[in-house]
């Protein structure tokens, strides 16, 4: 059943906008670790259109990935990607020079590889979105189609041409080698769904409002911007009848006059205030690397049972312990409660924790 375009006015658009941009911004580092990279989903921007009326030939040649999710909710949303930022993650995932070549093939290994990665990333992004919903969701299915030319998205989406959908396009930008967008289709009833459990969390703020100039009588009294040139008909040295200032101490008086500045809380809105209290509720990835490797394409395929892997470090070395693809500790693997743990010995400079401790100040 498609929900009528009408049901989603302002309010709820901007809620769902910013229900995205959370879940997308949480799931943003399920993929840091595949890409050796960190990743940033930032900056959506929110349309609801009918499927027929959707074009998408900024991102040609594009990859389209079906994404089947099923739950609380059944259906399918569509990720539309530029072909060459699908390659530079397949080139970053593989260890190879994040470099776009004409000649690159989309072939069975890439469309794997390329549906892992999101895999990974859907998987945490209907995570978040299932409790926006206060349900359940989770990835059912991954189809990667390159080199799409016309895509059906409604028959993708087992939706009808006449159907709307929302359009979320993001930016998408890792350390080295991608800045640039891509879209996520949403069917129009999940969308609802979100706006009608999240609209109230995420409010639309209210639009600022600048004074209005009265100009019902002369312009000399009314004038904010004084074209007149009547500020400065007095010469700042001319005598006045109450002071005899000298050149000098006009001057001196101009200079002494007291500057004030307003506190840094006081130059941030609301919503800023509330989307600095919601970065620090966003969870962060930490791994631990007990050893590293390198292998050919061909070698990782024919691993199977029993396969032993040859790591860089000695027994008796310690574990790194990483954040988001940060190195911030060392220690040692100890057992508590019949659960792997780890010792922290030394704790290593980072950019990351400086950060971090910075923000919370």
């Amino acid at each position: 059943m498609n929900t009528n375009i009408n049901d989603l006015n302002e309010n709820k658009l901007y809620a769902i906008k910013e229900a995205h941009n959370l879940a997308a911004v949480t799931s943003a580092p399920s993929i840091t670790s595949l890409l050796n990279s960190n990743v940033w989903i930032t900056d959506p921007k929110i349309s609801v259109c009918r499927i027929m009326e959707f074009m998408y030939a900024d991102y040609a040649p594009a990859v389209f990935v079906k994404v089947s999710y099923s739950g609380t909710m059944n259906g399918s949303s569509v990720l539309i990607f530029k072909q060459s930022d699908a390659q530079l993650m397949l080139c970053q995932l593989m260890g190879m020079p994040p470099v776009v070549t004409p000649d690159f093939n989309f072939d069975e290994i890439n469309i794997s590889a390329f549906g892992e990665i999101i895999s990974q990333l859907m998987n945490a992004y209907f995570t978040e979105v299932a409790g926006f919903i206060g349900g359940t969701l989770s990835v059912s299915g991954v189809e990667v189609l390159p080199n799409s030319i016309n895509q059906n998205i409604f028959t993708l989406m087992s939706l009808k041409p006449d159907d709307n959908i929302c359009i979320l396009t993001s930016g998408i930008r890792t350390d080295t080698s991608i800045n640039s967008r891509f879209v996520t289709i949403l069917p129009v009833d999940l969308a609802t769904k979100i706006a009608e459990n999240t609209e109230a969390r995420f409010p639309m703020p209210e639009p600022s409002v600048e004074p209005v100039p009265d100009f019902s009588s002369t312009p000399e009294a009314n004038n904010p911007y004084d074209t007149t040139g009547a500020k400065y008909a007095q010469s700042p040295f001319a005598s006045s009848p109450d002071s005899s200032l000298s050149p000098q101490s006009a001057f001196t008086t101009l200079s002494e006059q007291p500057v004030t500045f307003s506190s840094f809380e006081n130059t941030l809105t609301q919503e800023q205030l509330n989307n600095l209290r919601l970065l620090m509720n966003v969870p962060l990835e930490l791994s631990i690397e007990i050893g590293s490797t390198q292998r050919r394409v061909d070698e990782i395929l024919s691993f199977s049972h029993g396969t032993v892997i040859e790591l860089d470090s000695p027994a008796d070395a310690p574990v790194n312990v990483i954040v988001n693809g940060h190195l911030i500790a060392k220690g040692d693997v100890v057992v508590v409660d019949d659960y792997f743990a780890v010792r922290v010995t030394e704790i290593i400079k980072s950019n990351l924790i400086d950060t971090l401790r910075n923000e919370q100040k």
